[in-house]
């Protein structure tokens, strides 16, 4: 008998199998189903869609929970977050401090101007806005141009304008156009003690002297104004403008004594002019504490225009750039450089004679325009001498007069008194400073 596998592969054989197996086991299933006919075999089914539902019921439990707990605790966190995504701020700068001298003048105060800047998004009429800031502010065409057509969120054309041009473009009331006040550090006597109060940048901080020893005091809290916008960053019609106020800076009183400096720099710019020299520096001080009372740098600069050059450049000074020129003119010399005492040390030396009793004031002294100590001649600024003086004159005239015999006599004590004495005054020099 012809059976019809037994010339069939091994490939062909093994699927045979695997379908009769198939055939034999769904033919199992129905018999099992038969003798079960309360479904006793879905249990195992009806338990994973249970877990399964139990695990998506608690997912959304959690979600609606955290969403709950967004919307009634932090409902106030997450306003605020989208206020700031809708709102735009502009600065508002504070009144710097003003400087004052030890009778109240002030030395160091502000101008009110303006801020003028454009808003891309909000401008209805380009071209009209270009036209109109171009004949008020001066400027180049071009130049507002590119600066009103370029998109960003807010663009300044101009900063430090004065408050009347401020007031005209303020009046044409131009969509896109803001016009915001600022401040301008003004100083009302000009080259008055330059060099010791310095002066600011366009951005009122401190870069030199006073202005910027004291600039964390002096420059105060910059305030906002907050404008709520659309996702476009339009303004919204009817929305209004939140403001946070600045807090102006600290008043900065100082020991300088404005008649004491105008007469000191009136001096320094006469023998300036008689002598041609270069510089001339006076320093005033109380001699009770210390303080200072005035420091004269001549020639001063303009505070009000401190980068124009006080003086004629000449041909030595053309091979310099003009920032080196510049830091030359703003430079303090009284406290930046090094130089002799001179004729100031006199007083601590007349003082040591006098309490040692190396000298008195009956002693009388004779001056012949110059003496020999060791192998130096140390010669009067009269060359012809102040013949004889007394003790007094011989201080006040700024004379060579000396007797050497008591000099020998007393030099250590005098040394060591004129050692006692500086340390005293560095030490009230100090004690001063610390009571500021």
């Amino acid at each position: 008998m012809w059976k019809p596998w037994e010339n069939e592969s091994e490939t062909q054989r093994i699927r045979r199998q695997k379908e009769r197996y198939r055939d034999d086991k769904r033919w199992q299933i129905i018999d099992e189903r038969k003798n079960d006919p309360m479904g006793r075999l879905h249990t195992r089914h009806r338990k994973k869609l249970m877990i399964c539902g139990a695990c998506v019921f608690l997912a959304m439990l959690l979600l609606i929970g955290r969403l709950g707990y967004v919307m009634i605790f932090q409902a106030q966190y997450y306003l605020s977050r989208a206020e700031e995504l809708h709102e735009r701020e502009r600065v508002i700068k504070a009144s710097r401090g003003r400087i004052l001298d030890t009778n109240g003048i002030v030395l160091a105060d502000n101008k009110t101007v303006c801020t003028i800047s454009v808003i891309h998004s909000q401008i209805q009429d380009a071209e009209a806005v270009i036209h109109m800031l171009t004949s008020e502010l001066g400027l180049d065409e071009a130049q507002v141009r590119k600066r009103v057509e370029k998109v960003s969120s807010i663009e300044r054309i101009q900063t430090n304008v004065s408050k009347e041009t401020g007031d005209k473009i303020r009046e044409y009331n131009m969509a896109g156009v803001k016009v915001d006040e600022d401040y301008k550090r003004y100083y009302p006597y000009e080259t008055l003690a330059s060099r010791v109060l310095g002066f600011t940048g366009s951005d009122n901080q401190g870069i030199l002297g006073l202005e910027a020893k004291y600039d964390a005091l002096l420059s105060g809290n910059s305030g906002q104004i907050l404008t709520l916008t659309d996702a476009w960053g339009i303004e919204l019609e009817g929305a209004e403008e939140s403001r946070k106020e600045p807090v102006a800076g600290s008043d900065l009183y100082t020991s300088l004594d404005y008649n004491i400096q105008a007469y000191a720099e009136q001096l320094a710019d006469r023998t300036l002019e008689a002598k041609g020299a270069k510089r001339v520096s006076i320093i005033v001080m109380n001699p009770q504490n210390g303080e200072l009372l005035a420091m004269v740098n001549a020639p001063e600069y303009n505070l009000n225009t401190p980068y124009e050059l006080n003086i004629e450049i000449t041909e030595e000074d053309s091979s310099k750039s003009k920032m080196d020129l510049l830091n030359m003119m703003w430079r303090n010399f009284c406290i930046n450089d090094t130089y002799e005492p001179g004729s100031v040390f006199k007083m601590v030396t007349a003082t040591a004679a006098l309490e040692t009793g190396v000298a008195h004031l009956s002693d009388s002294y004779t001056c012949g325009g110059n003496t020999k100590v060791g192998d130096r001649t140390i010669r009067c600024h009269k060359t012809t001498g102040h013949g004889t003086q007394t003790f007094t004159e011989t201080v006040m005239n700024r004379s060579v007069s000396v007797r050497k015999n008591k000099i020998k006599s007393g030099g250590r004590n005098l040394s060591k008194k004129v050692k006692l004495c500086l340390v005293f005054l560095n030490f009230r020099i100090i004690l001063s400073i610390a009571r500021k």
